[in-house]
């Protein structure tokens, strides 16, 4: 029993879990960027792509530059050919590291007029209270001060749904500063075979990728592996 501002210890060994000595940072190494690359005064949109679903998704088009990495968490950092936009790419990392991620980016954040935010979560995790019908659910969370032009807008995120993470650092981070930033969550049945034209939609129109009709998903379900 604890009251808010008080920490009681319990009084028996017995009351510790097996897991409460375990040291988290064993397996975390510091991070940093592979190259010192001078970040821009001012960026249009800085949009965080997190996840396997949204990595594929970008991979095989040619719309991005390589500027900077971190190999450490496979994170890797581009710039549209079109537009003064970046983007962050990062397909899967330890959610304990999500803080040093954030500054290592935080260059890059502060610079960004608008912050997009973009991850996938399972469609079980998506928790409310009437009967889902669909493969997918979408839904945003945003900062105080809202972005300039999405064409498309989202439904709020339901209580008690959270997020955690890159994506929710970055927005809180934005919100503290007072800048406008979303995070859009797409919660999907079938990641390795689905196409979500709308995220496909969205990351066409900020020049991530190039045409949402050549959109193609290289997955185990299509292929001919075990036939």
């Amino acid at each position: 029993m604890t009251t808010f501002g008080e920490i009681n210890e319990p009084s028996s060994r017995t009351a510790w879990e097996d897991w409460d000595e375990v040291l988290y940072t064993e397996n975390c190494t510091d991070l940093r960027l592979e190259k010192e690359v001078e970040v821009p005064k001012q960026i249009d949109t800085f949009i965080i792509l997190e996840g396997k679903y949204l990595y594929d998704c970008v991979r095989a088009h040619h719309e991005l530059d390589l500027v900077n990495a971190s190999p450490e968490v496979g994170l890797r950092i581009f710039k549209t050919k079109k537009l003064n936009n970046y983007v962050c790419m990062i397909r899967d990392y330890n959610l304990i590291q999500s803080s040093e991620i954030v500054e290592l980016l935080k260059k890059y954040i502060n610079m960004s007029i608008d912050v997009i935010g973009i991850l996938t979560k399972p469609l079980v995790d998506y928790q409310v209270s009437e009967r889902i019908t669909n493969d997918y659910v979408i839904r945003c969370l945003s900062a105080s001060k809202p972005t300039r032009d999405l064409d498309k807008t989202f439904p709020h995120l339901e209580q008690p749904n959270i997020i955690s993470g890159i994506c929710a650092g970055v927005l809180c981070w934005r919100e503290v500063t007072d800048k406008p930033a979303v995070v859009i969550v797409c919660y999907m049945e079938h990641p390795e075979e689905q196409i979500i034209l709308e995220l496909n939609n969205l990351l066409e129109k900020f020049k991530v990728i190039s045409q949402v009709e050549k959109a193609h998903r290289d997955n185990l379900l299509n292929s001919n592996l075990y036939i």
